[in-house]
Formats: C-alpha cells, sequence, structure tokens
C-alpha cells in the first residue's frame, strides 16, 4: 500500500508544497507517512495508529536513515536534525505500543 500523493494544479500551473519538516522544503509531490512505520505494526499484527508526517522525499529518506541509525546505535548527527526528531518519535512510538522496531531501508 502506498500512502497518498497529490499534485497541485491551480490554473494549469503545478505549485510546489512546503515539507511540514522544513519549509523551505518545496516540492511538488509531499507525501503522507506514517510515523511509526506500518511495517512494525502489521510485524506485531496490531492495527496502524500512527500519526502522518506531510514531508518531502529528501525528509523521508533522512528519516528512514535516522530510525535504521538508531536501531543500530549509529551517530545520526550528519542528518536533518527535525528528520533525526522524527525518527526518534517513531521509535517513542514503537515503545509505546509494543511494537519492535526493525530496520526500514
Amino acid at each position: 500500500m502506498t500512502t497518498p500523493r497529490e499534485l497541485v494544479v491551480v490554473d494549469g500551473r503545478v505549485l510546489l508544497r512546503a515539507c511540514s519538516l522544513y519549509k523551505g522544503h518545496a516540492c511538488a509531490v509531499i507525501e503522507q507517512h506514517h510515523v511509526a512505520p506500518r511495517s512494525w505494526w502489521i510485524a506485531a499484527g496490531k492495527p496502524i495508529n500512527t500519526p502522518l508526517a506531510a514531508i518531502c522525499p529528501n525528509c523521508h529518506y533522512s528519516t528512514h536513515a535516522g530510525i535504521d541509525g538508531l536501531i543500530a546505535g549509529r551517530d545520526v548527527s550528519a542528518l536533518p536534525p527535525r528528520c533525526v526528531a522524527l525518527a526518534r518519535q517513531g521509535l517513542a512510538l514503537a515503545a509505546a505500543h509494543g511494537l519492535t522496531p526493525a530496520p526500514t531501508l
């Protein structure tokens, strides 16, 4: 299952939208992504119960890199701080709901 994508077109002109993490990240396609990855919920046999974040592709993959880096105990300081914060939020949600975090990339 993919997350919904939306292209905003006004008067025949494609408009850029701002990423919810960094307003300077203007992108034609912003996607809704689960803060605690879907795969963790599915692996636990639980209904998906996580907020969504409207983020650009760069922040999406940086957040996944943050999740995987944190799981492995790696230094994630070179990643964008808000992406690391979102990764930490996903891990906190996993702990609160009894999910087992697993690498996402």
